[in-house]
């Protein structure tokens, strides 16, 4: 750090190649990052064009499919998303007649209509033939080694996203 008023001369490109860095080939949340972006992405274009659908109401229907009857707390604390978000999405598609619910207030809990069903059937086949070609070339065994990493990694969350304990280990507490 240094005093207010005292700037410091800014280094030179030949002092910065000596600062570490992050190499983007090798660091594992990159490429999670690029592969879920870019995939979410396509999706998502792909499901409005078509169906008029975001990804945000395809992965609230995903779910209401597999697990019928959850509230939106429920729908919040499966999909990993944000009340707000939730709240909207279960908005637009009550309005669109993909969803229907039992009540009104928290404890409401929500399921797919018919026309729900039916576009969740596509969901479902479009998806699975798109992991497919995503994991093309990799064995069934290899699917199973791959999602067994995936799955030790988010119980890992937590633990990676405790900041507290990760600056005091490396020495940078404020």
């Amino acid at each position: 750090m240094h005093e207010k008023g005292h700037e410091q001369p800014m280094a030179s490109s030949e002092d910065r190649k000596q600062e570490p860095t992050v190499n983007r080939h090798t660091f594992v949340p990159h490429y999670l990052g690029v592969l879920s972006n870019n995939f979410i992405w396509s999706q998502s274009r792909f499901f409005l064009e078509a169906y008029g659908t975001g990804v945000n109401e395809i992965r609230v229907i995903s779910v209401l499919a597999d697990c019928p009857n959850l509230t939106a707390t429920g729908l919040c604390d499966a999909l990993v998303m944000n009340k707000s978000i939730v709240s909207r999405t279960v908005r637009d598609l009550l309005q669109k007649g993909l969803i229907q619910s039992d009540g009104t207030g928290r404890k409401q809990q929500l399921t797919l209509t018919d026309e729900g069903y039916v576009l969740n059937a596509r969901i479902v086949k479009i998806s699975l033939a798109r992991e497919k070609r995503l994991l093309n070339g990799l064995s069934e065994s290899d699917k199973v080694i791959l999602l067994g990493y995936l799955a030790r990694m988010a119980k890992n969350l937590e633990y990676a996203g405790d900041f507290e304990s990760l600056l005091r280990e490396l020495g940078m507490e404020e």
